[in-house]
């Protein structure tokens, strides 16, 4: 007899446990599906684009300019307020040299933009390396003849990315940039000063401008086309 009352509080128990047992895992389900939801969102948030465009340079030594092209990289991060962190790399290459001096560089550092619909306004502060290449046989200070020079290059700058779809944007830049030079600078002209048998050493400011394209690389698309 007791038996019998024991498998019957059995069966009891195993229905009330298969009664309750969808409500308890409803919740978990729901909890596995957001965090699925919000794995996916934080890794589209990760944000890898590459860029390229022409750029004129204003290179500040004796009015000289340059056209070329610039190229580079960003890995954007997690956006906090439609404010987004940004690394950046890039060059710049000269195609068309000038009379003067051709100025080529890389550089990285910190971009921060803001996020308005489909316009993407930024600031950015670069640091990289730089060479001069002085065109014409060399550029003549005093009795010195410079071929060619490499500096520390500073390059603060603002920019406007603007969408035309999802992946593709078009690009302007301004970057104002200081590099220093082996020779005085005086009145914005090179000159020859000379201090404890060395020359000199000064600051130009070129000033380059880039007008381009920006392509986002899209590594959640085929998460998104597998997902039921």
């Amino acid at each position: 007899m007791k038996e019998m009352r024991v498998q019957a509080r059995m069966r009891q128990l195993r229905i009330a446990v298969l009664t309750l047992l969808p409500a308890l895992l409803t919740p978990l389900t729901k909890t596995a599906r957001a965090q699925a939801t919000a794995s996916a969102t934080a890794t589209q948030a990760l944000g890898l684009s590459a860029f390229g465009g022409g750029t004129g340079t204003y290179t500040n030594v004796l009015g000289g300019r340059n056209l070329g092209i610039t190229a580079g990289a960003d890995l954007g991060f997690l956006t906090f307020h439609r404010y987004r962190p940004v690394l950046e790399l890039r060059g710049v290459y000269p195609i068309h040299k000038g009379q003067i001096d051709a100025q080529k560089e890389v550089l990285g550092g910190l971009k921060v933009e803001r996020r308005f619909g489909r316009i993407h306004p930024y600031v950015d502060f670069l640091v990289g390396r730089g060479q001069i290449d002085y065109q014409r046989g060399g550029l003549q200070v005093g009795f010195i003849n410079f071929i060619k020079s490499t500096s520390l290059v500073y390059s603060p700058g603002v920019g406007l990315d603007f969408d035309v779809t999802p992946q593709w944007a078009i690009k302007a830049d301004f970057q104002y940039q200081r590099w220093s030079v082996p020779f005085a600078i005086v009145d914005g002209s090179p000159a020859a000063s000379r201090l404890a048998g060395a020359a000199t050493t000064g600051t130009i400011h070129p000033k380059v401008m880039t007008l381009g394209a920006v392509y986002r690389f899209d590594f959640n698309h085929p998460f998104r086309r597998r997902r039921p």
